[in-house]
């Protein structure tokens, strides 16, 4: 007797044609969710694009165009046997003074009516941002609340959010570093830096222009590291190429994740500004793709992201003039310590840890 796939409901914020990290982080784990845990997936996108189409790699799509409870329960399948909802708050916000409480409303209505595991992935929690201020918004903050607390498993990618997770549930909470959602190389792909190209790569969404703040140690940390050439990929940023002579400055715009995953394994130096989240680089999906491809990743600063396993000098260097004094065995040592680190959060590994809490 054929045993039938377990089918699950992964609801996200925005799915192709709109890029969305979140949107990418849902497809990568269903098509992984399949292949190795034999749980197929249907998606329901919360704010589709008016060109979304009713399959995303394979993967039935439904569209929630009119935000009600009722609306998305007549879109719940019935033959789903569990639900992941990735929640990011602000994708879900008609405006910032809203707080959709009518979607915590709706699942527990769908509790009641049916049996089905629910799992809250929370890859957000709301914030007020001032200057260096921040706190949680209160308003918003309440609907989190209750869609942790109605949650079977809550599950994130931070120990900020773990914190105020686990106070409002009284439970203990998942917290996993976020996978590469461009893809991950096949274990025998990611050569040692000294067969590599004397390239640096900096990546990632027009937010990446902080990389290029401090240009002076940029160009310090490249020449330290006998970097020849910078490859800039994503929105073009529109960057003066005269600006980092003698280093060549290459913008190469965006490209497909096959093209970036293969720039990524042909360069030695990854470069990421995540100082706007401080304590977080477990979050950084680029910060993961350098890891995952081998490289040796650096920061613009220190990021106190130790109760991630993420250390100063041992999966990540800081840029700068200093780093002239580093042997080609110190390097090596970072992108080697960087990508063990991956190998524990790996897609694989966060899809078995979804895929555990469904029959």
């Amino acid at each position: 007797m054929t045993t039938q796939p377990t089918k699950l409901l992964q609801i996200v914020p925005r799915l192709p044609p709109y890029s969305d990290g979140v949107g990418d982080y849902a497809r990568l784990l269903a098509k992984q969710l399949s292949q190795s845990y034999q749980q197929e997936t249907e998606f329901l996108a919360f704010r589709p694009d008016s060109k979304t189409p009713n399959q995303t790699d394979g993967f039935y799509t439904h569209r929630l165009f009119t935000h009600t409870a009722d609306s998305f329960l007549s879109l719940i399948p019935q033959d789903i046997n569990g639900i992941i909802l990735h929640y990011s708050n602000y994708p879900y916000l008609e405006g910032k003074l809203d707080a959709p409480f009518w979607l915590t409303y709706a699942l527990e209505t769908l509790a009641r009516q049916r049996t089905l595991p629910l799992v809250v992935m929370f890859h957000e929690l709301p914030t007020l941002k001032w200057k260096s201020f921040r706190a949680l918004n209160p308003l918003q903050s309440l609907v989190s609340r209750r869609l942790a607390r109605i949650a079977d498993a809550v599950i994130t990618d931070s120990h900020h959010f773990k914190t105020h997770l686990e106070k409002w549930t009284n439970t203990s909470v998942t917290c996993i570093p976020d996978f590469s959602t461009i893809g991950e190389p096949q274990p025998n792909q990611a050569q040692p830096l000294n067969k590599r190209k004397p390239q640096l790569v900096v990546f990632g969404g027009s937010d990446r222009k902080r990389a290029y703040r401090d240009l002076a140690s940029l160009i310090q940390t490249c020449n330290a590291l006998g970097i020849q050439e910078i490859c800039d990929i994503g929105t073009p940023l529109n960057l003066d190429p005269n600006s980092f002579e003698p280093i060549v400055f290459k913008e190469m715009g965006f490209q497909p994740a096959e093209t970036v995953r293969q720039i990524l394994l042909d360069s030695i130096v990854g470069l990421i500004d995540y100082s706007r989240f401080p304590g977080d680089l477990g979050k950084s999906s680029v910060f993961a793709a350098f890891c995952a491809h081998g490289l040796m990743p650096i920061c613009t600063r220190y990021n106190p992201s130790e109760p991630d396993g993420v250390f100063v000098d041992k999966q990540y260097a800081i840029s700068g003039e200093h780093l002239s004094t580093w042997t080609a065995q110190q390097c090596q040592s970072v992108a080697d310590q960087a990508r063990a680190w991956y190998c524990r959060h790996s897609l694989d590994v966060n899809a078995k840890l979804f895929a555990s809490h469904f029959p």
